[in-house]
């Protein structure tokens, strides 16, 4: 096999390592009880009852307990969201989102912090130790509420939730978030002695991959981002870290997140634990690995007999639409989880929303972003045209020399290292890359993964139509036989690569060509389950590429040349270079290349004796 040919092996092996190393098991392990959803918002009784280990407010001993108290919830609306508070903690309950709906039951509405067990901003102890109070409701409109509670040391805990300005970028599906402590007791209080709760993320349906859902904060060190596959299905049951000043930090799934920003960063400590959920059937069922997290409060001392301290929060609970939330902070871009293809992924991800928004969504919103993805492939394709072109003629000059190839290969069959100098003399003398055929997949390669990791986030596609496809973050599957889904994208897909793999001039090489010949079922199963505007871009790109392989064998055959001699190019030095030192070490004895055989000391005259 030429070096094209290992090539192309080692990156159809990677794309299979990458494809199984992110799926998701089969069957999720679930060695803990999972807390199911009308566990949300239930109440230990008045006042405070702290759960887990100790805390300040009750010196680590548990309040007896008493008749639950009734829960008031108040609801604040925006044209993107219905945000839920509850009385029971002074947090946020929910964020139902208005324009997305769940996975199999297209009339109930995602709702953030479902699985929760508790609200969005409770106030904690430690990691995962929550002071359980039932909170007054101080007052309410329709812009905000607030909510109070006197805990047993005397600190008076205020907080009130309001919704951003209209005119602010994603007001929708942002809160502000300001919380007041007053000491009335005798003693001083650290606020750093509480922290508040995040709330709980967890997949969409069981087909989501673990690697989706997961915890995330940006503090002195740097963006941190940990999934839920960190906990390994219990065996690491939480994680804690203090990496000094806490500027944002929340959770995610595969489309949606929960990002709470300080006002100011501040020394700080973040928490995460692992959770496990229970899905509705329509998302698939069973039970699946979710995450619940908290942040500590600022070192600032509330002074005893009646000092005051409070810090105020962005709170950001919606769809991770890469546009709006770099544009809400610019440091919020990690958050979309691109990884190593990130700068691929969010050029593409520009590009795709700048086609939608100003040239289909003016037209029609109907197939709008299908046709953007259609559209951006094009343009992707017509640049690389220049270079296909080239890739297509270096191939078909290559295919003219197959007769004095196959002689070299007889000639020297026994003397592969003499065959490879003298193939690629060939090549050199009639001046042909060997590895121009290659230039255009190997350029393909980082868009192809930047468009998968670029896809595999963008909730834009999400309950998006084209064809018979209902949901293009979703595979196309038409029905399901013996319990396999029929996908039809990625079939056609494969069908059009085969006709392209058809129309590419053959080089000779039979492992080549085989390689070649096993990409369309390699992308086939690559793709199979994935969204399919993964698959409406490959077949996009294949019918592009189909139609320019006809036109460039329309135009005359390249005619084969031989170029003018030269000086030895830079692989026949190292060949040349190869081969001296190598006639050194047989010179040598077999020592190292370029030594000598080290000279015996001269004996002096033997005196007797």
């Amino acid at each position: 096999m030429d070096r094209k040919g290992w090539i192309i092996l080692l990156l159809c092996g990677a794309a299979l390592a990458i494809n199984f190393s992110m799926r998701p098991p089969a069957k999720p392990a679930a060695p803990v009880e999972p807390v199911k959803e009308e566990q949300v918002g239930e109440s230990t009784g008045n006042g405070v009852a702290p759960t887990g280990e100790g805390s300040p407010a009750t010196g680590g001993e548990a309040a007896p307990a008493q008749p639950p108290v009734e829960e008031s919830v108040v609801e604040l609306r925006t044209e993107n969201a219905v945000f839920k508070f509850s009385s029971r903690g002074g947090g946020l309950k929910t964020a139902e989102l208005l324009d997305q709906q769940t996975v199999g039951d297209e009339n109930e509405n995602v709702k953030i912090n479902r699985h929760g067990g508790r609200v969005i901003g409770a106030l904690t102890t430690g990691t995962d130790r929550y002071v359980d109070a039932d909170y007054e409701l101080v007052g309410s409109n329709q812009r905000s509420v607030e909510f109070a509670a006197d805990l047993p040391n005397g600190v008076r805990v205020s907080k009130k939730w309001s919704l951003v300005a209209d005119d602010e970028v994603g007001a929708g599906y942002r809160l502000v978030f300001e919380l007041t402590m007053k000491n009335g007791g005798e003693q001083s209080v650290k606020m750093s002695d509480y922290g508040l709760a995040l709330g709980t993320a967890a997949p969409l349906y069981q087909r989501e991959w673990d690697n989706q859902t997961g915890v995330f904060y940006q503090a002195a060190e740097g963006y941190e981002f940990e999934s839920a596959k960190w906990f390994k299905g219990g065996k690491r049951p939480t994680l804690e870290q203090e990496d000094g000043s806490l500027n944002f930090a929340g959770m995610t799934n595969q489309f949606f997140t929960t990002i709470v920003t300080a006002e100011k960063a501040y020394d700080g400590a973040f928490w995460a634990k692992r959770k496990v959920v229970e899905l509705p059937e329509g998302a698939g069922g069973g039970t699946k690995d979710g995450v619940v997290a908290g942040i500590s409060l600022p070192e600032e001392t509330i002074a005893a007999g009646g000092g005051v301290q409070g810090i105020s929060f962005d709170v950001f609970t919606g769809p991770k639409e890469n546009k709006m939330l770099r544009s809400i902070n610019p440091e919020f871009g990690p958050v979309m989880n691109y990884g190593f293809f990130g700068l691929i992924s969010n050029f593409l991800n520009k590009a795709l929303t700048w086609i939608h928004d100003n040239i289909f969504e003016s037209m029609s919103h109907t197939w709008s972003w299908a046709f953007a993805i259609i559209l951006l492939t094009i343009v992707i394709r017509g640049l690389m045209w220049p270079l296909q072109n080239k890739s297509t003629r270096s191939m078909k000059r290559m295919s003219l020399l197959k007769e004095p190839v196959a002689e070299l290969k007889v000639k020297y069959a026994d003397d592969p290292q003499k065959m490879n100098k003298e193939m690629m003399g060939l090549y050199k003398e009639y001046g042909i890359n060997p590895l121009g055929g290659c230039l255009p997949l190997v350029v393909q390669i980082p868009i192809f993964f930047g468009f998968y990791r670029m896809l595999q986030y963008a909730v834009e596609l999400r309950q998006e139509e084209f064809l018979w496809v209902k949901d293009l973050s979703q595979p196309d599957t038409l029905a399901t036989i013996a319990g396999f889904p029929i996908n039809v994208l990625p079939i056609v897909m494969a069908g059009t690569m085969l006709i392209q793999m058809s129309l590419t001039p053959k080089t000779g090489d039979k492992m080549q060509a085989r390689i070649f010949m096993l990409m369309p079922v390699i992308f086939l199963f690559f793709c199979y389950n994935f969204a399919s505007a993964l698959a409406l871009y490959w077949t996009t790109s294949n019918i592009f590429a189909i139609a320019q392989t006809m036109i460039t064998t329309r135009l005359p055959d390249p005619e084969l040349k031989k170029k003018k001699k030269k000086g030895p190019g830079f692989m026949e030095k190292m060949q040349a270079r190869a081969e001296e030192m190598q006639k050194q070490k047989k010179r040598s004895g077999g020592g190292q290349p370029g030594s000598s055989p080290k000279p015996k000391k001269p004996r002096g005259p033997r005196t007797g004796g």
